[in-house]
């Protein structure tokens, strides 16, 4: 696992009061050695886990995956054509700023891969801002903001062309 910092993981996993099981580390680093941009189902995680020789209870994988999108781990988007949700992995080197800014990205509807949009600018953070003080100023606080295109990427529609 060349990005999985043990020791990043088990802090941020015990700030959200979650322990370093091996059910934890083995869904941590199922995501973190995963292409770029995989975001899979409940069920993916599960025959991904299956496959490893490592099968997990649905139920247990259900609370798993929620346990690590509320420790800032893994993002929960809903995919409404499945009715189903898809996660994708966040990591562990993010500071307390970068958990609540923006992150743009592209989602391809036809193959679920998501692309960061790297260069995000000044403009899409004051969208992602207004949108955190709008909904301060009615008494909620924001987690994160999560800004997605969602289209079909070039390698579906046979147009590939490698992504920076």
């Amino acid at each position: 696992m060349p990005d999985l910092d043990p020791t990043a993981l088990g802090q941020r996993l015990h700030q959200a009061g979650l322990r370093s099981t091996r059910a934890v580390l083995g869904v941590a680093e199922l995501f973190d050695g995963a292409a770029a941009g995989w975001a899979p189902t409940h069920a993916e995680v599960a025959d991904q886990l299956a496959q490893s020789g490592a099968p997990m209870n649905a139920v247990t994988l259900y609370r798993l995956l929620d346990r690590l999108v509320a420790a800032g781990l893994l993002a929960r988007h809903t995919a409404p054509s499945e009715r189903a949700w898809r996660f994708r992995w966040l990591g562990t080197g993010m500071d307390e700023r970068a958990s609540t800014a923006a992150v743009p990205h592209f989602e391809c509807d036809a193959c679920h891969t998501h692309f960061p949009l790297q260069d995000a600018d000044a403009p899409t953070q004051a969208v992602a801002d207004a949108l955190r003080r709008t909904l301060a100023e009615y008494g909620h606080q924001a987690a994160r903001v999560d800004l997605a295109v969602h289209g079909t990427c070039a390698e579906c529609r046979g147009d590939a062309q490698p992504y920076p």
